[in-house]
């Protein structure tokens, strides 16, 4: 069976249409040259859509037989190329048949081939945490790639991941991290970016951690400096307000005992008997003497004559 042109035969086609081309491009082209530069005003306007309206007019012309010519030459072709796709539509009916049931019959081998890839993946002894969707290949359905291949390939994968493993195990950091990564994307370099991408916020976190303990004792030390010139300034202006109340004292004693210092030139010590106690007790003496002391020495002073039962008083002047 063939298709066979009856008519018209290979001679018979048109391969070209003849028509007066270059006779009506020169005239057309001279007759153009008559507008390139033309300026039209407002008094020649109306002539401006006139010619217009010509130029319009002979381009439908050419337009109209270009269209005319082409349905002429296009009918027979057009009948032609519906005939041919009936015809061809009586041929796709079996071949959709036909392709249905070779897919069939593929599916069924492919099942079949499937269930022994999984019984072989069981077989060959993955990792636990491995899967077969993890590793598969569906080329190793194809009829093309034997079971000795895809076992090949499976061996070849198993060998990859038990090295990845390896070398996560020796990581010095996050290696457990990583290998939930790479458990779960079987991607060694994920695993290992993963791991790099802890190992970083940790140091990060670290450096982070140690600023911050030395800002705090920073700020504790300077917090100390500022409480002991603090407690250096309390200290010296409670000192200045001693000195100058010891000093307002020692104003005040003077000025209390200056009625009771000796006069000029009695430094020698006079003994003095008490007629009145000569013959009862212990004997006692009379000293005059200049006491240089602070208030606070003058009123101890005071308080131990006092508690001593030790008689004083104002020295004598010379006559009395």
């Amino acid at each position: 069976m063939e298709l066979r042109i009856i008519s018209p035969q290979e001679g018979g086609f048109v391969k070209e249409i003849s028509w007066n081309n270059e006779e009506l491009k020169k005239e057309i082209s001279a007759k153009m040259a008559d507008y390139r530069g033309l300026v039209f005003t407002d008094e020649t306007i109306r002539e401006a859509k006139k010619d217009r309206a010509d130029l319009n007019k002979l381009k439908t012309a050419f337009e109209d037989e270009r269209k005319r010519i082409k349905k002429l030459c296009m009918d027979p072709y057009n009948r032609f190329e519906q005939q041919v796709k009936e015809v061809i539509a009586l041929i796709e009916e079996p071949i959709r048949m036909i392709d249905i049931q070779i897919k069939e019959v593929e599916q069924k081998k492919k099942e079949q081939k499937r269930k022994e890839i999984e019984e072989l993946f069981s077989s060959i002894g993955f990792q636990p945490f491995v899967t077969l969707n993890q590793i598969w290949d569906e080329k190793w359905l194809n009829a093309s790639v034997s079971m000795v291949k895809a076992e090949e390939q499976m061996r070849s994968r198993m060998y990859q991941i038990s090295n990845d493993v390896l070398t996560i195990g020796k990581l010095q950091e996050f290696s457990f991290e990583a290998m939930e990564v790479y458990k779960k994307t079987l991607d060694l370099s994920k695993a290992i970016q993963e791991g790099q991408r802890l190992a970083d916020i940790q140091k990060r976190k670290a450096e982070y951690e140690a600023e911050q303990r030395r800002k705090a004792e920073q700020r504790k030390a300077e917090q100390r400096e500022a409480e002991q010139r603090e407690a250096a300034e309390r200290q010296r202006r409670e000192q200045l307000k001693e000195e100058r109340q010891r000093a307002e004292q020692e104003k005040t004693g003077e000025e209390q005992y200056a009625g009771q210092t000796p006069a000029e030139g009695s430094r020698e010590p006079v003994q003095i008997q008490d007629p009145d106690r000569s013959d009862q007790g212990p004997k006692m003496h009379v000293i005059d003497f200049r006491v240089t002391a602070t208030a606070d020495q003058l009123k101890a002073l005071k308080e131990f004559l006092t508690s001593n039962q030790i008689q004083y008083g104002p020295v004598p002047k010379e006559g009395e």
